[in-house]
């Protein structure tokens, strides 16, 4: 999640990507090298496998996704077609998952191998999710009559029926340690509110717990609920403040500040809002708070992938500040805004071993991406281009330029174009990493028709 401070405070969902490093400096370009090892467009020249599992694109109609392998740097169709859709990876980043809403069709959802290869397709499955160790999935499916979504869960290959009074119409997600599932249920709720019951369950199918959380029909600075890193919390933001629920006792911690459902990566801890220019660091269950003093409103803050620091952007001003995660102090401050867009996904600032690492854009020097890392000097680098994200080791950046897709290497300071023959209309060609750094999800549109920017 990305806490926002504006004339609202709104939530948008982010994950994590990778890196961090180097002290501030002007912005200087510095010279890189390009590698010739350019690819086949994506609209022309993707072979299909041999067993027809996936089809290459031929005409991009108005969608697609595709997968690029690194080291064969071969392009493969997943997905295209008319309609909204949306893809991304699982945690594990060996599958991606695929959500596919067809122009007059019924809703569909995929589960892709790296290969292409089709491992689950369904008109009756939706919003599928896997646990930690593969053993459990839940989807919102079909009952009986068609005509009703409800929660289902399989446990190695087995239906277990969920205990309830009312079927949880889809999951949310399982927690950390994959043994309890988050669903929900929309209920009753007064005039210009909407409710939400969640509903948490073991593998057994045995319900844990339930709690409900009331939002404005008028507003949307609700957020989702979500997981704690240690599982014993789920928090949600709505009416009633920010609410952290004890799964395994049924208690509440009730906060009096605004803000997403963000927990820190590593500790139970959220990040929130208290008045236009501060921010709490909230530990659970002991509420030991730690501030953070941020000097104007319009800003968005999140944490980075290690927890260590807290990345503040301002547009307004242009800079991008750093803050120590435990002690608020502020660390660092860089040119340019460390915030372009909002991805699932994707964190523009990580703090490394070998120090802090970002990328910014808008900065004084560089029209394109400046890219903060170790291993580039005081000085960065620059790269003409947008729509940059880390590598999950931080050590490769992948961006876009004009039509094509690359990835920079920080230790060489060589790029090489992965994937080219791109739309770059309605926002362009976006490219995700997976876990293990192998591969690229390509997606057109994004920003655009047919394209949202959190998990279906």
């Amino acid at each position: 999640m990305r806490i926002f401070l504006g004339l609202s405070a709104a939530v948008a969902a982010t994950l994590f990507a990778a890196c961090s490093s180097g002290s501030d400096g002007t912005a200087t370009s510095t010279s890189t090298a390009v590698a010739t090892s350019t690819v086949a467009p994506v609209g022309t020249a993707t072979a299909a496998p041999a067993d027809g599992s996936a089809t290459p694109i031929v005409d991009t109609a108005r969608s697609f996704a595709a997968l690029v392998d690194l080291a064969g740097e071969r392009p493969l169709t997943l997905v295209e077609g008319p309609g909204t859709w949306n893809a991304w990876f699982e945690a594990s980043g060996e599958v991606v998952n695929a959500l596919i809403l067809g122009e007059g069709q019924a809703p569909r959802t995929a589960r892709i191998g790296l290969d292409g290869t089709v491992i689950a397709d369904s008109t009756t499955e939706l919003q599928v999710r896997v646990n930690a160790d593969g053993r459990a999935r839940a989807f919102g499916g079909l009952i009986e009559a068609g005509t009703f979504f409800e929660t289902m869960l399989e446990v190695d290959g087995v239906r277990v029926p969920l205990a309830g009074d009312i079927p949880t119409v889809l999951p949310v997600d399982f927690s950390p340690g994959g043994d309890l599932l988050l669903s929900y249920v929309g209920v009753a709720a007064a005039e210009g509110e909407a409710a939400i019951q969640y509903m948490v369950h073991d593998l057994d199918g045995a319900l844990v717990t339930t709690f409900t959380n009331r939002l404005s029909t008028q507003s949307t600075s609700g957020s989702p609920a979500t997981w704690s890193p240690s599982g014993t919390f789920v928090a949600t933001s709505g009416l009633d403040g920010v609410i952290a629920h004890d799964v395994r006792s049924g208690g509440a911690y009730q906060v009096p500040l605004s803000g997403s459902t963000e927990w820190s990566p590593t500790a139970d801890k959220l990040l929130l809002v208290d008045g236009a220019n501060t921010l709490r660091i909230v530990q659970f269950p002991g509420l030991e708070m730690t501030s953070i003093t941020v000097p104007t409103a319009n800003i968005t803050a999140s944490f980075d992938p290690s927890g260590r620091v807290v990345a503040v952007s301002d547009a307004n001003r242009g800079v991008t500040t750093i803050f120590d995660a435990a002690s608020g102090v502020q660390l660092q401050e860089l040119f340019g805004v460390a915030e372009g867009f909002v991805i699932l996904g994707f964190e523009p600032v990580v703090m490394t071993d070998a120090g802090l690492a970002a990328l910014l854009t808008g900065a004084p020097t560089c029209g394109g991406t400046r890219v903060i890392h170790p291993a580039l000097g005081d000085a960065g680098a620059c790269l003409e281009g947008s729509s940059a994200r880390w590598s999950p080791n931080a050590g490769s950046v992948s961006y876009t330029r004009g039509s094509e897709v690359l990835v920079y290497d920080v230790e060489s300071r060589a790029e090489r174009v992965v994937a080219s023959g791109l739309p770059t209309d309605e926002g362009g060609t976006l490219a995700r990493w997976n876990a293990s750094g192998t591969h690229l999800l390509l997606e057109w549109p994004w920003g655009g028709g047919g394209w949202t920017d959190s998990l279906p």
